[in-house]
């Protein structure tokens, strides 16, 4: 298998037909797991031949072409399964597909663990972090009460 199509089918099938995610998780998470192992060990250079940095040469304190050149050159010759991971959760918002990809991936994490853990990783970080979390009852927002077992 060829881990360029696999993102570039995932990412059209997101996109183009409207795939959602919460619908199939434990099949996209398996996705990703194939497509992250297939890409251990390949070049990071093949990678932005594949998909290159768009030119936005706008500084302006997110992403343009010096940043993502920067990302490239920290990344290392081959990928690793986990900087694979970490590029696509962090810094592919410029390509429509692996941006795709990318938030597919979170969200799948997001709600697996939402699902085993009964709350979401960023109220399980607030609430780490000392952080009241807030949900909407009764028309107003008050602190979320979570069920101690």
């Amino acid at each position: 298998m060829n881990p360029y199509n696999m993102m570039i089918k995932l990412g059209r099938a997101v996109l183009d037909n409207g795939l959602k995610v919460e619908d199939h998780l434990q099949e996209v998470f398996n996705y990703f797991s194939v497509m992250s192992d297939l890409m251990e060990g390949e070049s990071v250079e093949e990678f932005f031949t594949v998909f290159p940095p768009i030119k936005r040469y706008v500084d302006d304190g997110s992403w343009n072409y010096d940043s993502s050149l920067k990302r490239k050159s920290n990344l290392g010759k081959t990928f690793t399964r986990e900087s694979f991971q970490h590029l696509l959760m962090t810094s592919c918002y410029e390509n429509k597909f692996l941006c795709a990809l990318g938030l597919s991936f979170m969200r799948c994490i997001s709600e697996l663990y939402k699902r085993e853990n009964n709350r979401s990783l960023m109220e399980e970080w607030a609430i780490q972090n000392d952080i009241t979390v807030y949900e909407k009852r009764n028309g107003d927002f008050l602190p979320k009460l979570y069920l101690v077992k």
